[in-house]
């Protein structure tokens, strides 16, 4: 059996109760590096696959083989069913090969966490993810066609790895001659969040490099 477990937004204590539940007792624990330093204390005697960019197949090989005969666990930030689309069509495409029964542990997603924090309802804001590997292109024009109809907040996840997230979300406001004061929430609910509020033409001439955590909260265009 696998579970594909939510495990938070970067604060430890944001874990479901059911989650940490499910992983004290599983055998055999996968996940990306930061996640899993931040459950080390519940990873002893157990089996650990860290998985990387370089080697993520061969890593989700590993563990839904040992889910074929074992209770095992992947870890994934936030909630697996928020802008992790391409990761989960891996793992289930996996468990049908291998014939794994899996079961998906919701978590608290770091959207919910920033709007919380900002004030802001999901009635009144649209999700927009770009966290995928390949061509933006498509998902950069769905943001702008957004950006010229509604008006609501756009929650964007702009893409990992790279750095320089932001400033391509900047250009493509500033492609529209909107330049709104957008937030950006680097490692949002760790210990060391950054959070960071300017107009999209000042986060167009940073050279600094961005977290792979970041969420930006972009207000609705003022064109009147």
């Amino acid at each position: 059996m696998l579970y594909i477990i939510g495990v938070g937004p970067g604060d430890p204590r944001l874990i479901t109760v059911k989650g940490l539940d499910i992983l004290r007792s599983v055998n055999v624990v996968a996940g990306w590096g930061s996640v899993l330093d931040r459950f080390s204390e519940y990873l002893i005697n157990k089996k650990v696959i860290k998985l990387s960019y370089k080697d993520e197949t061969e890593g989700l090989r590993e563990l839904i083989a040992n889910a074929v005969n074992d209770d095992a666990a992947l870890l994934m930030h936030g909630d697996p069913s928020v802008s992790e689309s391409q990761l989960m069509a891996k793992v289930t495409r996996l468990c049908r090969e291998y014939g794994v029964t899996y079961e998906v542990v919701p978590g608290v997603s770091s959207v919910n966490a920033i709007l919380g924090m900002l004030g802001i309802d999901l009635d009144s804001s649209v999700l927009v993810s770009l966290h995928v590997r390949g061509s933006l292109d498509d998902r950069l024009e769905e943001l702008k066609t957004i950006l010229r109809v509604l008006r609501r907040y756009i929650i964007v996840l702009p893409p990992p790895p790279y750095p320089h997230g932001p400033q391509l979300i900047a250009k493509a406001l500033l492609d529209l001659d909107c330049d709104p004061e957008t937030t950006i929430i680097e490692r949002a609910t760790y210990n060391n969040q950054r959070i960071t509020r300017t107009r999209a033409s000042y986060i167009l001439s940073l050279s600094n490099e961005f977290s792979d955590l970041t969420i930006m909260v972009i207000p609705p265009c003022d064109r009147d």
